[in-house]
């Protein structure tokens, strides 16, 4: 009977711990912001360049020029 008791409290542990776990993991994974494009366009520019960065890619992020 004892063991049953036991038993049965680790399992809520466990159950409890794995739930905090699986919500904190998909808070963090929502509120993810990139500072990189994650997609490119081939339109024709219009404006003066008058200067320019290059992005390497690095997934999430793309080759770019800006």
């Amino acid at each position: 009977m004892e063991t049953q008791r036991i038993l049965m409290r680790s399992l809520a542990v466990v159950v409890v711990a794995s739930v905090i776990w699986t919500i904190t993991d998909a808070d963090n994974k929502v509120n993810v912001k990139h500072t990189c494009c994650t997609v490119v366009s081939t339109a024709e520019l219009t404006d003066t360049i008058t200067g320019f960065r290059m992005q390497n890619e690095s997934l999430p992020c793309v080759k770019a020029i800006m």
